[in-house]
Formats: C-alpha cells, structure tokens, sequence
C-alpha cells in the first residue's frame, strides 16, 4: 500500500477548520469527536484542521479548461487530491475565547470584527461554509451586547453563531455544533460534484483526446468527492466509467500507457475498498480480476520503460487485494466463498511473487544485452505533477 499516495489509501474524511483562538482547538475537537461518537456509534465523522486568524486559503483557480488555448498536461493533477484531503477545509469555524474577559474594549471589538471579515473573504471564493463559536465569561450576564458586531457581520448569510456561556458550557454545546459542521460539509461537497458535472465537452475548444481525458478527470473527482459523503453507489456509478475509459484509451490516445495504468491502478485501489466495506466481495473480485486483465493487456516495449512496469503493476494489484482480503478475512471469515480460490489471500500472495520472478528474469535479460546510454544528465527523480505519469530527472 505504501506505493500509493496517503489520500489514496483510506476513505477521504470530510474535512472543516477550527480558526483563531487556538489555545481552545484541542478541547473543542476533542468534545466534537465525541459528539459524533455518540451519534454514529463510536465513529468520527470529520478531520480538523487548526488555523490561526491571518490562516490562508489557496486561491481558486476555476475556468481555466474553457480559456482558449488550454492545453491538457495529465487527467488528475496529484496536487489536487492534497488539497481536497488535506488543505481545503468545507468549513470554518471561526473561535473566540473571551472565558476571560467580562467585556470587550472598542479595540478588541475592531478587531474581532476585521478577524471575522478576514475568515469570510477567504471562505467566499471556494464558497465554503462559515460557522463562528463565541465562548463568554461564565458570569457574563449581557450576551446579546457581546456577540452584536458578530451578528452583524453574519446578517443575510447563511452562517450560524453558537455561544457557549464558558468554557465548562462547551460540553453542552458541542452536539449542536458538530452537526451544523457535519451538515455544512455535506452540502459543500455536494455542491463539489455539481460543479465538477457541470463541466460539458462541447463547451471547450479542445480536441478528442484532450475532451476524452477530462471526462476521466471529472469522472474520478466526482467519485472521490461522492466518497466524502459516504455515498459509495455515486462513488462507484463514477469511477467504473472512468476506469472503462482508461481501458479502451489507446485507440483515441487521451494519455500514454503509464498514466493511464497508474491511474487505473488508483481507481481500483479505490474500488476495491468501496466493495469491500459494503460486504461486496464477490464485486471486489471481479473487478480484480478485469484489472489483472487490463494490466497484463498491455504491449511490452522496445525501450523497456513500460515492460517492467507491467510486472511491477500486477505484482502490486495481487499484492494489495491480497492485503485487502486478509484484513477482512479476519473480521467476517464467513463472507470468503470456500469455491473461489480469488476470494483466499494466499492465491494472490503467490501471484504477486509469480510476477515478481517475471520481473527479476526480465531485469537479466535486460542486464545481458549492451550497455545503453542513459538519458538525461541525472540528479535526484522529480514527482510528476499528474496522477500516473513516469517521474522526470531533476537535471533532464
């Protein structure tokens, strides 16, 4: 599994910032963790991220594939998996900490007022979601006169305050809060997928191939955005005709055989876990074996740079289903179909190790034949910047 990136490898969880008054993030997110617990019978819902007031949210850079002129470098730009998982929260939540102060002087007021306004500009260009908590003094007895300027700001939007009367009344608080952030983070995703359907081929300049590859690309990011919301059939009903569109790509030539593999290879990672947590083994199968198919259909290579790869991928494949299948064998031993030797972990050990022996005689061969120069000048590998694509020399 370690092959694969960490936005890959689990469920993406949805995902919401606590901003400003970070002295309170670690009692806040532990009472919401243990709200969810409560209602979801011991699971946690969201991931929390902790911003300070000045926090930054990266600009959104949308319309760019209907300029003219765009050109097409990749289907899915692994940056964007980062971002959606790890740094593009689908709420703030704004903090304030006066447990300490019975009143507010008109400096203090300012600047929770321009605090406040910051977090809304950075929220509005990604439209995400906007709650502010606001925890008093125990004894303040003049909440309304507190809070005003924060009401003020929030009048005609759609963002709520919760106010907690000190911070032994967060407890109290914490349910109603984690489900309007478990709420607004559902219907920000939600809004994702629109979005990213919304997208029409016919509407951009671009050619077959380039039209072909952002259908993939809007086809994944819908299924990986369906995953947030737990909606594993939206999620599914995406990536099945993504992956048939990989399948059949050479002939229309949307990208070259290693992206289109290595992001096949992502897709059933994501498939596989899909099924599987539905209980769904015999589907989990079946696309194992249809992904076993695809992988050994492709064509070896003068230069070598996709053969080796093939073993590599199928040796992988068998390896992680392999994986997958053990970890649920010893949870639920009653699902595995004695009949079906696809269904048992050790077959697909043995295959992987199968295909790492076709790899090693294949690196002999190799080693046999004349030295060949190798390109480029060297330096250390660079990532590339698109899910699948073979990475580049540092000094090419």
């Amino acid at each position: 599994m370690q092959e694969y990136p960490p936005e890959v490898r689990s469920p993406p969880m949805l995902l919401a910032g606590l901003v400003g008054a970070t002295q309170i993030h670690g009692r806040v997110t532990e009472l919401l963790h243990e709200s969810a617990a409560e209602t979801t019978g011991g699971h946690r819902r969201l991931r929390y991220l902790s911003f300070s007031y000045d926090m930054r949210i990266p600009p959104c850079k949308r319309g760019g594939k209907d300029a003219p002129g765009y050109r097409v470098g990749g289907i899915l730009k692994q940056r964007w998996l980062e971002k959606v998982c790890n740094t593009i929260p689908a709420v703030l939540v704004v903090c304030f900490d006066w447990s300490q102060d019975l009143s507010l002087d008109p400096t203090a007021t300012a600047q929770v007022v321009a605090q406040l306004q910051h977090a809304q500009r950075q929220a509005r260009d990604r439209e995400i979601r906007l709650l502010v908590l606001a925890v008093l003094h125990a004894s303040a007895t003049d909440a309304e006169a507190l809070c005003g300027p924060i009401r003020q700001q929030l009048e005609g939007t759609s963002s709520a305050l919760i106010v907690a009367q000190g911070l032994t009344d967060l407890g109290s608080k914490a349910q109603k809060l984690e489900r309007l952030v478990y709420q607004s983070a559902m219907s920000f995703y939600a809004d994702e997928e629109r979005r990213q359907k919304s997208w029409k081929p016919a509407t951009a300049g671009l050619s077959v191939a380039d039209q072909g590859a952002m259908q993939v690309r809007v086809s994944v990011k819908v299924g990986f955005l369906s995953e947030f919301r737990k909606d594993t059939r939206g999620a599914l009903t995406s990536y099945i005709p993504a992956y048939q569109q990989l399948m059949h790509a050479s002939d229309n030539g949307i990208a070259d055989v290693i992206e289109r593999m290595g992001l096949c290879n992502h897709i059933s990672f994501r498939m596989y876990q899909l099924y599987l947590h539905s209980r769904d083994l015999p589907a989990a199968v079946h696309h194992c074996r249809i992904h076993t198919n695809t992988l050994r259909s492709c064509s070896d290579d003068a230069d070598g740079i996709a053969t080796w790869r093939k073993w590599h991928w199928l040796a992988n494949n068998h390896h992680l289903f392999g994986e997958l299948l053990e970890a649920l064998a010893q949870q639920l031993p009653m699902l595995i179909d004695q009949t079906d030797m696809w269904q048992f972990p050790g077959f697909h050990y043995l295959a992987a190790a199968g295909y790492i022996r076709r790899l090693k005689r294949w690196v002999q061969e190799i080693a046999k034949e004349p030295a060949r120069k190798p390109p480029g000048t060297g330096g250390d590998l660079v990532p590339a910047p698109f899910v699948g694509q073979r990475e580049g020399l540092e000094r090419p």
